[in-house]
């Protein structure tokens, strides 16, 4: 059997990186781990590797392990997006959410467009009940991101806290067009038909997301 490092030397770095990434996104984290060790074996200062080493140890819940390895990147000068996203979802995984909206506010100085990075920052002042700020920075998500159906149902999250129910039926409505089993959704429209004293559709619609639980339950029970 191949060493580590007899299969970094016969195999490009290259595709063993794009393999990390494809079982990173698989959600195996152990042998993604496993990859990406391979990649810095090969090349210790691959930018990539480093980082997604980072989420793996994150996802695995080696939180400090996890904070190490990017702490260590800014430390040596790394000045990149990722790296202070990542920092920001460890410290809200860890109910910090000042500081990680301070890591965030980095990132999107670095890549002020991104839909994730928005997103993030949305839920971060949601749940610091910074709703104003949520309201922002979700409406810029929208504008990036069109067609996400969490980013409306989230937009409808903040018109529920500005006692606006009629306004987050509209996007709820386009949260369901996007997809019509997303069960979340009906129920926070159900909620927000009770708001509005429409009982007999608040109680139809708790009966979809039902249905719709129903069947994402017997989905997984079929694969």
């Amino acid at each position: 059997m191949k060493t580590l490092e007899q299969m970094v030397y016969t195999v490009k770095p290259t595709q063993i990186l794009d393999n990390a990434l494809q079982t990173l996104h698989r959600g195996d984290f152990t042998e993604a781990l496993h990859l990406f060790n391979m990649v810095l074996l090969f090349d210790s200062e691959n930018k990539v590797a480093q980082t997604k080493r980072a989420l793996c140890y994150m996802y695995m819940g080696k939180l400090k392990t996890a904070k190490a390895i990017l702490a260590k990147m800014l430390e040596e000068g790394e000045n990149d997006s990722e790296v202070y996203f990542h920092l920001a979802e460890l410290y809200k995984i860890n109910l910090n959410y000042d500081v990680a909206l301070t890591f965030l506010v980095k990132a999107l100085e670095i890549e002020n467009h991104n839909t994730n990075y928005l997103f993030m920052a949305a839920e971060l002042c949601y749940l610091q009940k910074d709703y104003d700020e949520a309201y922002l920075f979700i409406n810029k998500a929208i504008v990036e991101s069109p067609f996400r159906k969490d980013l409306y149902y989230w937009r409808a999250l903040v018109f529920v806290k500005f006692n606006k129910p009629e306004i987050a039926l509209s996007d709820l409505n386009k949260a369901i067009s996007l997809d019509e089993h997303y069960a979340d959704a009906y129920r926070l429209r159900a909620h927000c038909k009770m708001l509005l004293g429409d009982i007999d559709n608040y109680l139809r619609d708790l009966k979809l997301a039902q249905n719709v639980a129903d069947y994402h339950h017997n989905q997984r029970l079929a694969a």
